[in-house]
């Protein structure tokens, strides 16, 4: 009866500790009831009012209950430095990217072509500064000014093939599937569209206009807007809409329903119409980086033709000097501007957010991509003042989740303890992640955890309540019950302190010895 007892006093005492506030009260009451018993039951009196409590030997052990939440290593909001129009969305969500991988881009006309002027500007410093160290022969001229002409022979060709390239993309920009609809918004949804064949064969943007009418000898169209002329309605064979290269067919058209339609182009509704925008786009990109390289080129063969031709000074080369650092600074502005039109993944990760789309106007430093490292999760659980003393780093740790209920239960350890406390309502608390040793992909983002950390345990030690310890002068005490009858103080050494109140003891006391649960027994 009495181990009973013992043992339900201690399932009580860390049932309360972990109860909230409402509960608290009412196991606080069965606590007191208890404490009660146990002094009643097997706390021993020797007849003076001194009560005792045997040396026994029993098991301690410390451990820490708290709740926590699945969080991941890597939890990024990332955003554009500076405002601009989307260029191009490369992620969606689920995606897996790796560190340093482009996620978005702003346009980046203008400071692309900086970056490719300051790269030329910074090439042409240092090639004068060499030259200005080496000096140079006629054979060296002769080859300075035969890679200069050659230069520019390859900027004509790299221009000509680019807007050859360029043109092209834009054609097919215009020729995003045709359709015809109808000019007016009020008409009826119910209506079959005429069909729209061939290929655009001009190179300007904006409306084909078919008006229907009756003629003398039928039903006829008129064209306005980006061509003119005229044809025949009731033709089975496809009629050509003026010189725009494209064709129309009426086939199976109720012309009485829709009186006239229009031809966009290019069609932004087609579904091609997005793939071919981002071609032309990406062939203007191409057309302006290649344009703006083959230019560099020709800059950097006209310095080093410069310097070739020129003679050295130690003012030149002080003066050459600075002008490499000038030169490096803009082009270290230069490319600062570039990236600053540049998502970058900052670590490999998982994309779980994507809030913007290409033609969209993105504002600096508003969040537009999510990127969390999903494959490398981790606990965080705010720990107690009062129970941080008991954690160290590598302590295992028992954990269960809400989702899965407390049957399926998983492994961690501490990896981690914040050094530095966090303070609400009063409360002091801090924060360590518990590392999964389990990363099971059921397991998710925002998860709440149960987690039981055991902080520590003796196995069979000698034992004896706390209340039976004093100290004085750094150093413990306690009154044992002698042979004679009477109590001595005698200096104990004390080891591991359990959840139950329970103390070890090292040195001092031996099994089955009786200690006053009072200072000082008379």
């Amino acid at each position: 009866m009495i181990d009973n007892l013992k043992n339900l006093w201690i399932k009580l005492i860390k049932k309360v500790k972990n109860q909230p506030k409402n509960k608290k009260i009412l196991y606080g009451s069965i606590f007191l009831v208890l404490v009660f018993a146990s002094y009643k039951i097997f706390a021993r009196n020797d007849g003076d009012g001194i009560t005792t409590e045997k040396v026994i030997r029993g098991d301690l052990a410390e451990t820490v209950l708290a709740t926590g939440q699945i969080v991941s290593s890597a939890n990024f909001d990332l955003s554009f430095y500076k405002s601009g129009t989307v260029r191009n969305v490369r992620v969606s969500v689920s995606d897996k990217v790796n560190e340093g991988a482009i996620l978005a881009t702003l346009d980046q006309g203008k400071e692309l072509a900086a970056l490719t002027s300051a790269r030329g500007a910074e090439a042409a410093a240092r090639a004068k500064y060499q030259k200005i160290l080496d000096g140079s022969s006629s054979e060296e001229i002769m080859l300075a000014e035969v890679a200069l002409l050659n230069a520019k022979n390859d900027f004509e060709r790299v221009k000509s093939q680019q807007e050859i390239l360029t043109q092209n993309a834009y054609k097919d920009l215009l020729n995003s599937t045709p359709e015809a609809r109808p000019t007016s918004t009020s008409s009826s949804g119910n209506y079959i569209a005429p069909v729209i064949s061939g290929n655009y064969s001009k190179d300007i943007e904006g409306d084909i206009i078919v008006s229907l009418y009756q003629s003398g000898t039928g039903q006829a169209f008129g064209l306005r807007g980006l061509t003119q002329g005229e044809g025949i309605v009731a033709s089975i064979t496809a009629q050509p809409l003026g010189d725009s290269g494209l064709y129309i067919s009426f086939s199976g058209v109720d012309v009485n329903n829709v009186k006239e339609w229009t031809i966009s182009i290019p069609n932004k509704k087609a579904s091609d119409y997005q793939t071919n925008w981002n071609a032309y786009q990406e062939a203007l990109e191409t057309k302006n980086l290649a344009i703006g390289n083959a230019e560099a080129l020709i800059n950097q063969r006209k310095a080093e033709l410069s310097i070739k031709q020129s003679s050295a000074t130690p003012a030149d080369l002080a003066l050459a000097e600075a002008d490499i650092l000038s030169a490096r600074g803009q082009l270290e502005n230069a490319r600062a501007d570039f990236e600053y039109t540049i998502i970058r993944a900052p670590v490999a990760g998982t994309i779980t957010r994507v809030d913007i789309k290409p033609g969209e106007l993105a504002q600096s430093s508003k969040a537009v991509i999510a990127l969390e490292d999903v494959d490398n999760l981790f606990i965080e659980v705010p720990i107690n003042e009062s129970d941080i003393t008991y954690l160290k780093v590598g302590q295992n740790a028992d954990i269960t989740f809400d989702a899965f209920g407390e049957s399926r239960k998983f492994t961690g350890v501490v990896a981690h303890i914040d050094p530095s406390a966090v303070t609400e309502d009063g409360i002091v608390n801090y924060k360590i992640k518990v590392y999964l040793g389990d990363q099971n992909p059921d397991i998710r983002i925002g998860m709440n955890t149960n987690v039981k950390i055991l902080a520590g345990e003796v196995k069979n030690a000698l034992i004896i309540p706390f209340v039976a310890i004093f100290e004085r002068e750094g150093k413990s005490f306690a009154q044992v019950f002698s042979e004679s009858g009477k109590f001595e103080e005698r200096e104990i050494i004390t080891g591991f302190r359990g959840e139950n109140n329970m103390v070890e003891i090292i040195s001092g006391l031996s099994l089955g010895e009786e200690v006053a649960l009072e200072k000082n027994p008379k």
